[in-house]
């Protein structure tokens, strides 16, 4: 066989493709998919339920319903559970694969020859892996899980509750007591009234808005309303979304100058906050969840952080694991980008259940974060919304225009056009803490740093490293992720001297891929590749240093290490020392931590 003649391999089965003759991606398709972060993989359950198609379905139908198949995937990773089968929406995702005129015409025939695709299209009901329904295309999977939402929403909302006696007066003695400079607007009491009413309560609002001073408010009501803490959950969908939200809780109560005996009952026992996946008791070796309908949550309050980033599975499994009299509070960003798996829930529920009788929305508008009154704030906060009401002209307006990226202040919303990555991360370096700060290196004496390294990291590394990050649109092409770390840590050895060196080398920033609970850290950390030497010893050795300043709970597996302790693991390099019970950045040899490198990263 020549070269010219040669099947590559394809997902389907390259023998397969090569003797039977069944239909295979184009390589436009996949090139296309590639760029959009769509695995060859993902294109294959075309190919699979092509196979199941009749025989009469001529070879170009088959690569037409293959298209069409790959543009649902395309529509589920952007967070959509269904391809509309007409419209804008239907274009857009054929374009962006290159697909064109057969899976259009395709489209537009599929509700009135049903029969034809038969038994892989279908309606619901069928026992299909794809519906159509109401003009628009669907994996049955997702149509279950997003009707059984919709059902357990409608049953949440059917409960009448009627009005607790004491809820005004818990309100008012929680606004009378609440920490300095904390006073809540009309949108966040409202917010907490409903957490207290209903069986379902949602508050959306943007970054800065009181989310987090809301939590605490519908904590502290609900602990005068007789709820035990112990019967309250927290819960998010990251490892460090959860500890981000149990450490503003804890530090907000210890805020209140002139706590209730309630206040110090919640303040003794915060409720922990986890995952959603452990607190649902999801194992990944069988793939079993412990709490579902038939084993439901214990807890009577459930209140969810973060909640635009769970996909229409995760909302199903936490409805159905919640008890029928518990309060379930989903607090998040509607118009934050969509979740990593299909389905913007959050986003849908707020814009269906708006003009609900019972109110069970709420909205945050006013930002506490960026005053309006502050030239700065008001530019960025301007900027937001007008992106997110579509002006165009207006952010064109406000937007600034550096001539180039030398040109780049770091203020603001800027805009630079231009292909030339090496410029982009220029400037980025240009804005970043100064690596040589990194290559010196800390000292630590009994897993401590001292007052001078502190100062260091604080001011100079951490500081400079939260003031700038590089996000990208995708993981691969050649503006991808990948592509742009690569020629990051290049650039950063040749600003060492250096051509090759090791993976990761001091001054280069980190990111924690998988949680690691021994050591609280979490998936999404950031962090900086030091140089550290302990006491007198002279040979130093490469650590990740992450921020410790949030609470933590790092436990080794031979004995519990106090919260707020750094966390220690033997070095080649350095002796075995008992951890600091007090530390303002937690160090971990850079062997021991799952990380990758963090100079970009993507939108999720």
């Amino acid at each position: 066989m020549t070269s010219e003649t040669k099947p590559s391999l394809d997902p389907s089965g390259t023998a397969r493709v090569a003797l039977v003759g069944e239909p295979s991606l184009s390589p436009s398709l996949v090139e296309h998919a590639a760029a959009l972060d769509l695995a060859e993989g993902e294109l294959a359950l075309g190919l699979e339920l092509a196979r199941f198609l009749s025989p009469s379905i001529d070879a170009p139908r088959r690569r037409a319903f293959v298209g069409l198949v790959a543009a649902l995937r395309l529509a589920e990773t952007r967070g959509s559970t269904r391809l509309p089968l007409a419209g804008g929406a239907l274009d857009e995702s054929l374009d962006a694969l290159g697909l064109g005129d057969d899976e259009r015409a395709l489209a537009s025939s599929l509700v009135a020859e049903l029969a034809t695709w038969a038994p892989v299209v279908g309606r619901p009901g069928m026992r299909v892996p794809l519906v159509v329904d109401d003009g628009a295309l669907a994996s049955a999977r997702l149509f279950v899980l997003e009707t059984r939402v919709a059902e357990a929403v409608r049953a949440r909302l059917a409960v009448s509750t009627e009005v607790p006696p004491a809820l005004d007066e818990a309100l008012a003695d929680v606004l009378a007591r609440s920490p300095k400079g904390v006073v809540l607007s009309e949108a966040q009491r409202a917010a907490v009234r409903s957490a207290a009413l209903g069986r379902l309560a949602l508050v959306s609002g943007e970054p800065g808005t009181g989310k987090t001073s809301i939590v605490v408010s519908m904590l502290r009501v609900l602990v005068r309303l007789g709820v035990n803490p112990e019967h309250v959950a927290l819960a998010a969908p990251t490892g460090k979304a959860a500890d981000r939200m149990r450490g503003s809780i804890a530090r907000a109560l210890e805020a209140i100058e002139d706590p209730s005996d309630e206040d110090r009952a919640l303040r003794a026992s915060v409720p922990a906050s986890q995952t959603l996946h452990r607190l649902l008791g999801y194992s990944p070796s069988t793939g079993r969840w412990r709490h579902h309908e038939r084993n439901p949550l214990g807890q009577r309050v459930i209140l969810v952080d973060e909640s635009s980033m769970i996909g229409v599975a995760l909302v199903d499994r936490l409805l159905r694991a919640a008890a029928p009299d518990a309060r379930v509070v989903l607090l998040g960003d509607a118009q934050q980008l969509p979740s990593v798996d299909a389905g913007a829930v959050f986003r849908d529920l707020c814009a269906a259940l708006a003009d609900h009788p019972s109110r069970p929305v709420a909205r945050l508008t006013e930002s506490y974060r960026m005053s309006p009154t502050d030239p700065a704030g008001r530019h960025v906060l301007g900027v937001a919304r007008a992106m997110n009401a579509g002006d165009v002209e207006e952010v064109v307006r406000e937007v600034r225009r550096p001539a180039s990226w030398s040109r780049l202040v770091g203020e603001g919303v800027e805009r630079v056009e231009g292909r030339d990555l090496s410029a982009l991360l220029a400037a980025w370096e240009r804005l970043s803490p100064s690596p040589e700060e990194a290559r010196r290196a800390f000292s630590r004496r009994d897993g401590r740093f001292d007052a001078e390294g502190v100062a260091r990291l604080e001011q100079r590394l951490f500081g400079g490293l939260e003031r700038t990050r590089i996000l990208c649109v995708t993981r691969g092409r050649r503006t991808g992720v990948v592509a742009l770390n690569e020629l990051a840590h290049a650039r950063h050895l040749a600003r060492g001297g250096r051509e090759r060196g090791p993976r990761l080398s001091a001054g280069e920033p980190v990111l924690v891929t998988r949680n690691d609970y021994e050591r609280g850290l979490y998936n999404g950390d950031q962090g900086l590749v030091v140089l550290v030497r302990e006491g007198h010893e002279a040979a130093c050795g490469a650590w990740r240093c992450f921020d410790a300043g949030r609470e933590t709970s790092s436990r080794s597996r031979s004995r519990p290490w106090r919260r707020g302790s750094s966390s220690r693991t033997r070095s080649p390099c350095t002796r075995r020392r008992a951890p600091s019970t007090t530390a303002s950045r937690s160090c971990f040899p850079t062997s021991r931590c799952r990380c990758s490198p963090a100079s970009c990263s993507t939108r999720r």
